[in-house]
Formats: structure tokens, sequence, C-alpha cells
């Protein structure tokens, strides 16, 4: 096989113990040898020095990258304040790893920093045959200005890779988030792999809520605060829409109804893409986890459980399409926090819902992210909030 992926996921409490434990389950399925990459995902209650250091013990210091996260998970299990990691052997599929810093000061040197090898790289892995090119871009996920990043990294590409990641989380207490760089962690920065492959890696999106309102214009925002919506505060919006669904919008009750029923932006193509309202502020607006722009056509939306499951099943069939005809070796997910509040104790059967398309003998890994990325050099989709975003390696 050209390329395999093992995955484990460890719970443990010792951060040394659990990194082991995760990348001896990980390194384990690839029948020996050591891995070509690594990723890693985990949860902040971990010393990050000594999970990172645990893990590299096992995989033999192999290029690594991941982050802090809101919940972790593979085909066999989902899990919250765990570790999991995915290790890669590939014959066929190359990763370099970089790393920018200082993105809330100079968001454009840190993309710049991060992207400054990409160019010659890929005119390397050209030269070898591997002539697609993905990104996978893990960012603090309270720097801001996702949609600026997308395009950032899009350009520093020369839009000649797709992009794929997520936003690094904190377990939803909205502190710190870090990225992972071999044995290093940083907040406030971006982490990225350049994987150039034989065949394409296929992504997949999906989100699978859908219009509950009217269209409306945001009339004023502020980064990503959403202060008015057709001249009014923005939260008058919610309570017009709580009062047409015959409930009341409460201090108490507003965060929870607007979890599941979010903002959708719309897009030239005709579609949504999902903005998430964290809270409602004293004064009427709205802070969102993305930025919601002043003139967006806007509606609220409306998702349930069945939805969610379909949308992350038609993720996996578009990823799967988008393979160029290749076997699956492995699926990394970047999936929302939001998503895995809505679905509760149903999360699982999302993921099953991947497994069903991808193969029973597929390995997958995921985690619950601060916003989604997902961007083709032809489909300029971007930064996402309740989406599924799927990578499969081809094998």
């Amino acid at each position: 096989m050209a390329t395999r992926c093992g995955v484990g996921l460890s719970g443990r409490e010792s951060p040394g113990e659990a990194g082991r434990d995760a990348a001896t389950a990980a390194v384990g399925a690839l029948d020996g040898g050591s891995p070509d990459f690594v990723f890693a995902f985990a949860s902040t209650k971990y010393d990050y020095p000594k999970l990172l250091g645990g893990i590299r013990e096992v995989t033999s210091g192999a290029p690594l990258i991941g982050c802090s996260t809101a919940g972790e998970f593979t085909h066999e299990d989902v899990c919250h304040r765990c570790v999991a990691v995915m290790a890669v052997r590939s014959e066929t599929t190359r990763f370099h790893l970089a790393l920018g810093r200082g993105l809330r000061k100079d968001q454009r040197r840190a993309v710049v920093e991060a992207f400054r090898g990409f160019r010659q790289a890929h005119l390397a892995a050209r030269a070898e045959g591997l002539t697609h090119a993905t990104c996978f871009v893990c960012t603090d996920g309270l720097a801001g200005g996702g949609e600026d990043l997308v395009e950032l990294v899009h350009a520093e590409t020369g839009m000649l890779a797709q992009i794929v990641g997520g936003a690094a989380a904190d377990d939803a207490r909205f502190s710190r988030t870090d990225v992972f760089f071999g044995d290093q962690h940083h907040t406030d920065a971006l982490v990225v792999a350049f994987a150039f492959s034989r065949s394409p890696i296929g992504l997949g999106v999906r989100h699978g809520l859908n219009a509950a309102t009217g269209s409306m214009i945001v009339t004023r925002s502020r980064g990503t605060h959403l202060e008015e919506i057709d001249g009014r505060p923005a939260l008058t919006a919610y309570e017009r829409f709580a009062a047409s669904i015959g409930e009341t919008l409460t201090v108490q009750n507003r965060e929870a109804l607007m979890m599941v029923h979010q903002i959708g932006m719309l897009t030239p193509t005709g579609e949504y893409k999902i903005r998430a309202p964290l809270k409602a502020n004293a004064d009427g607006s709205l802070v969102m986890a993305s930025e919601v722009p002043t003139g967006a056509a806007i509606t609220i939306m409306r998702g349930t459980k069945e939805g969610l499951v379909t949308a992350a099943e038609l993720a996996a069939r578009s990823a799967m399409a988008n393979l160029g005809g290749c076997r699956p070796a492995g699926v990394l997910a970047f999936d929302c926090i939001c998503r895995r509040m809505f679905l509760g104790d149903d999360y699982g059967r999302q993921v099953a819902a991947i497994r069903s398309v991808v193969g029973p003998n597929v390995p997958v890994i995921g985690w619950e992210t601060y916003g989604e990325i997902a961007m083709t050099p032809s489909q300029q989709t971007g930064w996402h909030n309740s989406t599924t975003v799927l990578a499969i390696l081809p094998a």
C-alpha cells in the first residue's frame, strides 16, 4: 500500500502516558516501520511538552502538527479531554512543516512566514511527480480574522493548493488555544503541513442546516461583533424568530436557542456559509465565532440531528468523489464544537455515517474546532462554522 494510516486515542491523566498510548496504537496500525508524519489533537487538560514528548518517543521524532481542541474522536470512540493521534506512512505523499507567529499583531506577516518555503517545495515535489498540493492548517482559534486568514493563505500558495484545517479550541473556555509544531506548542500562531501527493487528497464540506427565516441585511458589524440587523439590534432578529416558533427569548435560554439556530450568510453561489453566535450582549449585539460583514445577506438557520448526520455522510461522499478514483487510506475530520453540542450523545452517529461511506477498515481521526477551513483552487469557500470538513488521504 502506497499510503497507510493508523490512529490512536487515549484519555489517561498522565500527559506522557496518554501521548505514548495514543501514539503506540497509531504506529502499531502501520504494520511495522516508523511514520513519515503525525497529526495530534489534544485537550487543554494536558501539559503539552510532556504530551508531545510522549508521542514523539513512539513516533521516532517524525514531523508533527496539531492543536488544542474541544473534543476528540476516532472511528472507535468519541471522547472529551483526550488526545487523538494519526500516524501516516506514505510512498506517494510528502509532508513539509511550517510555522507562522504573531497572528494578532500582523496576520499577513505570520502567513507569509509560514508559507515562505511553499513555492520552492511545490516545484521540487512536481519534479518528483507529486503534482497535487494540499495545505493542512491549524490556527489559533481566538486570533480572529478567519476569513482573511484563509484568503491570505490562498494567495501565498499562488492559488495552486487546496486548503483544509481548523481553528484550535480550548474545551469551550475561550481563554487560550495552542498549535503544535514538532515538540513545541505555540499560541498566537498557525502551523501548516504542505502535503504534496501523486493523487489528490479528497475534500468534502457540508453543514446540513436550512434557512428558517426570510433574508435580512447586516446593517452594522465590527469584527466579530454583529451589532445591527435590518437597522435594529441584532438580538431583535432572534427575539422575532423565537416568537414565530412559539418561544420567548430570555437571558437564560437565548444562547442555547442561538446554538441550534445559527446564522447563514448567503454566498454568490446561492449557498449559505454558517456563522455561529456565541453570546448576546446587554446592548443587543451578538458576539460571533467569525466575522459577518456589514452588508451581508443573512438568515437564521434551522437544523436537526438527522440533518447533521446526513451532512456528515454527504461530506464523506463528496470527499470520496474528489479522490480521483483512489481508495481511501485515512480520514481527517475537522468538526465544529457547535455540532458536538447540538448532537450530544448522538455525536457517534455522525462518525458512523462517515465510516459507512469510506469503509469499515479505513481509520478516522477528528476533533472539535472553533472554525473549519476548506478551500480549493476552483471553489473559494474559505472559513466555516458548524460545518463538517473532511480530508481523505489516498491509498
